[in-house]
């Protein structure tokens, strides 16, 4: 049931997270602009590198660089649901949230 509950809050959180990035409430942070620009100016030189390849070391690289970007994007979208995790315990915490019998939280149930 528990893992029921985080899955369907994935799912939804995701789709949320994946809404249009031109939103006004959309965050984009000063070390997200960094990152970003730093990989404009060394994507040209990635490509130039791998034309000196061979085609196996071409696509092989290519292999690491997409798992190396999957596990990145699911990061991101754990720290995301992380952050709504957290905010919805702080307002428990705060009283403005109530327990009710079909949800428990994490912390007070056994883990196996």
């Amino acid at each position: 049931m528990l893992n029921d509950v985080w899955l369907k809050m994935a799912e939804f959180l995701g789709r949320l997270n994946g809404e249009s990035v031109s939103r006004e409430s959309y965050v984009r942070t000063p070390e997200y602009e960094k990152a970003l620009e730093a990989w404009k100016e060394k994507e040209q030189e990635w490509e130039d590198f791998l034309e000196t390849l061979s085609a196996g070391q071409r696509e092989k690289l290519e292999e690491i660089k997409e798992c190396q970007e999957d596990f990145a994007s699911a990061q991101e979208l754990r720290a995301y649901m992380q952050g709504y995790v957290d905010c919805v315990q702080a307002l428990y915490r705060m009283g403005l949230l109530k327990e009710n019998e079909g949800l428990k939280w994490v912390e007070k149930m056994k883990l196996q």
